[in-house]
């Protein structure tokens, strides 16, 4: 898994007139949550962030954060607000997470393979983009692959048939489908 090194500054001010101020001098106000202690508000550099993670592409990057305190603190990102009509990041909010203990994120879904009901004139369809899983922060997969090869048309793929990698175990309280083959209509 990829991480990504960010420096922050420190901020005490809150509310519009201030996020405003920050925003006007080429940075964005954050917020890093940690489970129950009180929040730290923070100023960071977007273009740093933008950059980190498009070099990266995986939306459940590890973000280790450096405050001017001295303070550092591992983090995911929660949310990203932006701008409706540019686009621009106008808040972030980041998550701590203790390296130690397991946590739960959802990970993008990707087939490989050809399935044999595509051959035969099917469709394939990912009815979920993401699946919930549990594991220690560094071990988080950029994604999670399902083989189709041996899918045929009318046949699902669920949850529950999945096999889950060495360091992570699938959430679910209930089984369901994850991709299947669809005959082509007309």
């Amino acid at each position: 898994m990829a991480t990504v090194n960010l420096d922050a500054s420190i901020r005490t001010g809150t509310g519009k007139g201030v996020a405003r101020k920050i925003r006007r001098n080429g940075l964005v106000p954050a917020t890093i949550y940690a489970g129950g202690n009180e929040a730290t508000l923070i100023t960071i550099n977007p273009l740093e962030l933008t950059l980190a993670f498009q070099r990266t592409g995986d939306p459940n990057t590890l973000v280790d954060i450096k405050a001017d305190d001295g303070t550092e603190k591992s983090c995911l990102v929660k949310e990203v607000q932006r701008h409706p009509v540019s686009g621009d990041i106008r808040h972030v909010d980041f998550y701590n997470v203790d390296p130690n203990k397991e946590i739960v994120v959802n990970v993008p879904v990707r087939t490989k393979g050809r399935a044999i009901g595509i051959q035969m004139g099917g469709a394939l369809r990912l009815i979920v983009r993401t699946l919930a899983i549990r594991c220690l922060p560094a071990n988080i997969p950029s994604q999670i692959e399902i083989d189709v090869t041996d899918l045929d048309i009318g046949k699902f793929i669920r949850v529950s048939n999945l096999e889950a990698g060495e360091n992570y175990e699938f959430v679910f309280k209930s089984d369901f489908n994850v991709v299947t083959v669809v005959k082509k209509r007309g």
